[in-house]
């Protein structure tokens, strides 16, 4: 009955929580390293944002571009995109729009914590515990989309209640440099591996017994359950179309250099919700060096810093504007190596806008990982004339 009554609350609660925010929150991108995920896990159950937590996952579109976009054409390679081209399904369960059990699982886990005693909003990471996650036969040639997959132990402490409990995890995966995921599967009282794995072997019996006597949950759980999940999807609908409402209502251009040597070009969008005249939402390409094509940017604004992540993630542009003029830095997620940033508003002809606009609108980018255009020693030469000619500036 306890169980019973904990989990109809945090329903409940969670219900609310949906409505109350849903329209403000959009899909963001992976945590830039494993130690961020993880504290993002924790923020999600100590505050219990299902929403946030929803959002850790990477979404199936994003995954099958991946598939489809791959950029290592070798045989071996095409052979096992083309398996999961042929099997999709194994996308689809990362993405718990599709897969409802992932979020069955979490709201399980919150439920039982407190049923167990467990103040969430009073935990503190501890430590975790991980290994390499093994690839099944159903996801053959998944390793190309994500190398690097985990799965582990979480050991949280109740900082009120001072307990330790022991969180199983999996699906950490690492796509592109950044960390998605993390299933959290289920919830004991214990201070090490060894002390979690002899509770749940009881717990197991446990549930053996139950299976034998006929002891089930009953609807009214059940109904609750599934009226949580109702809403998460619901939340998950509406911010898709929010995407859809949005007008732009500026565009405006950059060029400059990185390092004071590579060329670079920005182009930026300002859009509004066309029932809010504020601008909320921004996008954006850019291109530097001798990159084949433009590659889509995600923008945010915070405190007066403008973060522009490539899509897909290659490096991040952290710039301050002032007087039309962007100046800061570029860091490639990886290895953090980067470029001073100066680039300067420049005039914007209406074909070059609409040029870009096309791109945007087509999904015509490519990747800041691309390779350079080829030119040849002829297309060089001219190159190093027409750099003298303008005083260093071959853009």
């Amino acid at each position: 009955m306890r169980y019973l009554v904990a989990l109809v609350f945090l329903c409940f609660s969670v219900t609310c929580a949906f409505n109350a925010s849903a329209k403000k929150l959009k899909r963001k991108g992976g945590a830039r390293t494993e130690v961020e995920l993880m504290n993002s896990i924790v923020n999600c159950m100590r505050h219990k944002d299902t929403i946030g937590y929803y959002y850790l996952f990477p979404p199936f579109d994003t995954l099958w571009r991946r598939v489809t976009h791959n950029s290592d054409h070798t045989p071996e390679a095409e052979k096992q995109l083309a398996h999961l081209k042929e099997h999709p399904q194994a996308l689809i369960d990362f993405d718990p729009f599709y897969n409802r059990h992932i979020m069955s699982q979490y709201l399980n886990v919150l439920s039982k914590g407190e049923d167990s005693g467990l103040h969430w909003n009073g935990i503190a990471i501890q430590r975790y515990e991980l290994k390499n996650e093994p690839l099944t036969k159903d996801l053959a040639g998944y390793e190309k989309i994500a190398p690097e997959r985990f799965m582990g132990y979480l050991f949280v402490k109740d900082m009120v209640g001072r307990m330790t409990f022991c969180i199983t995890i999996t699906e950490i995966q690492k796509i592109e440099g950044f960390y998605f995921g993390g299933q959290v599967v289920n919830i004991l009282e214990a201070s090490s591996i060894d002390e979690y794995h002899a509770k749940e072997g009881k717990e197991r019996e446990y549930f053996a017994w139950r299976a034998t006597h006929h002891i089930a949950d009953t609807p009214k759980v059940d109904s609750a359950r599934n009226a949580v999940m109702d809403s998460i999807i619901a939340a998950a609908e509406d911010d898709d179309v929010s995407k859809i409402r949005k007008e732009v209502v500026d565009r405006k251009y950059y060029e400059g250099k990185f390092d004071n040597e590579i060329p670079v070009k920005l182009y930026v969008r300002y859009m509004k919700d066309i029932h809010n005249s504020k601008v909320f939402y921004y996008d954006g390409l850019y291109k530097f060096g001798d990159q084949k094509s433009y590659v889509r940017l995600d923008i945010t604004i915070t405190d007066g810093k403008w973060t522009m992540e490539d899509d897909p993630p290659v490096g991040t542009l952290e710039l301050v504007l002032k007087d039309r003029i962007y100046t800061g830095s570029w860091l490639n997620n990886d290895n953090g190596t980067g470029y001073d940033v100066y680039m300067k508003q420049a005039d914007l002809p209406q074909r070059k806008m609409e040029e870009l606009e096309r791109i945007l609108e087509k999904g015509l980018s490519g990747s800041a990982s691309q390779e350079s255009i080829e030119k040849t020693p002829e297309e060089l030469k001219k190159d190093k004339k027409r750099n003298k000619a303008r005083g260093g500036d071959d853009n």
